[in-house]
């Protein structure tokens, strides 16, 4: 549920005072997984959707696939979290269907940690490379789409328009990433060789005149 391993919960408890500043973006077991069931050919369809997985068996099930990327979650776990959050789900025949590419939490101590660790660390990131920036030609892109004329009427058509827009370009950018995770044949432990993490980060906002006027 933390997305942090045994291994990595050991390892921290045995440090010592000096625990060091690096912060680093890490994949959960449960986004691992879910990449890698709508991406790993293994689990998918001739038509390239993901496939429906029985719950175990040595390849092609479900319990095969959180053993290569689940970590060390055991699929019994692995499983019940997934219903937590509404990311599977369970068909007439037993099998199991992810109904989610990338993993929404709905709890509010869930929220606010995604909410660090997907958003803000990375804006922080976007902010200090510009601001230091002394080739031009290595911006990163920090745009944002506003209005002040959009009927409050209009709010709820709107949202959704844009929640859905923003999940097809994160699952556009998902299919790419998995593009290159094929041409350099990552496998579940990654290519940490480089040490650095690419991405985008993309979300919807409101900006309520009474606490802001950031967009005036």
């Amino acid at each position: 549920m933390t997305g942090l391993t045994r291994k990595e919960v050991r390892r921290i408890r045995e440090m010592k005072e000096d625990v060091g500043s690096d912060l680093a973006i890490k994949e959960t077991p449960i986004s691992q997984l879910l990449h890698r069931w709508h991406t790993d050919t293994e689990f998918l369809a001739e038509n390239g959707e993901p496939k429906a997985l029985d719950a175990s068996g040595e390849t092609g099930s479900f319990a095969s696939l959180v053993k290569k990327y689940g970590g060390d979650v055991p699929p019994g776990a692995m499983r019940t979290e997934l219903e937590r959050i509404d990311a599977i789900e369970v068909l007439e025949d037993k099998r199991l269907r992810p109904t989610k590419r990338i993993a929404y939490n709905v709890e509010l101590h869930d929220r606010f940690l995604g909410g660090l660790t997907n958003i803000l660390y990375p804006a922080a990131l976007n902010l200090a490379h510009n601001i230091q920036l002394s080739d031009k030609h290595d911006w990163w892109s920090n745009l944002v789409a506003h209005s002040k004329y959009i009927k409050s009427t209009d709010r709820g058509r709107f949202m959704r328009i844009s929640n859905d827009r923003i999940e097809e370009f994160a699952k556009s950018i998902d299919d790419m990433q998995a593009g290159y995770e094929a041409m350099y044949d990552v496998d579940r432990d990654g290519n940490p060789s480089e040490g650095r993490t690419f991405g985008v980060g993309i979300f919807y906002f409101e900006e309520d005149k009474s606490d802001s006027s950031f967009f005036e």
